[in-house]
């Protein structure tokens, strides 16, 4: 059995779903926003990797806005 991770999904804004949806080798998750759930680690891992991505295209698309003044 896998070990177990708890995550916290940010509550988001107020038109947006009120669950994240998640999908990981064809296992879906529905986990509620603005609480704690308890994921498999590799999913954890996933929502992780997911949040730095946008993370890091955020800064992107500013650095670009800013080069561009």
């Amino acid at each position: 059995k896998e070990a177990l991770e708890e995550i916290t999904i940010p509550r988001g804004y107020a038109n947006e779903e009120p669950n994240l949806f998640v999908s990981v080798n064809g296992v879906n998750y529905l986990l509620p926003r603005g609480k704690k759930s308890k994921v498999p680690t590799h999913v954890a891992a996933e929502i992780r990797r997911s949040w730095k991505a946008q993370e890091d295209m955020d800064q992107h698309i500013d650095e670009m806005l800013e080069a561009s003044k």
